[in-house]
């Protein structure tokens, strides 16, 4: 079932990246699918993402873990002197299939 929608922009990206929450039927906690995914080329690839990062108990958390998932990515590069680009971010298929 779709719960939810939240919308947000990173500091001087100006696309828009979407997290959609789900819950379903089989189970209480929320699956969270996002439109984009955050892809620096210059930074090694981040570890992959706990589940949690996908799943959690309310909204508030998985909305937190998501968004602070992204930013720590993106102020890492900002910390390392890398320009912001709109190519960081990479759409994400199948997302407004869902």
């Amino acid at each position: 079932m779709f719960i939810s929608e939240f919308r947000f922009r990173l500091r001087d990206i100006p696309t828009e990246i979407i997290l959609r929450l789900y819950r379903p039927l089989h189970s209480g906690r929320l699956i969270v699918r996002r439109s984009h995914d955050l892809s620096i080329p210059q930074l090694a690839a981040p570890a992959p993402a706990a589940t949690l990062a996908d799943e959690s108990d309310t909204e508030g958390d998985a909305l937190h873990l998501v968004v602070d998932e992204m930013v720590s990515l993106y102020n890492t590069a900002r910390a390392q002197g890398l320009t912001p680009d709109a190519s960081w971010l990479r759409p994400k298929e199948n997302f407004h299939d869902l």
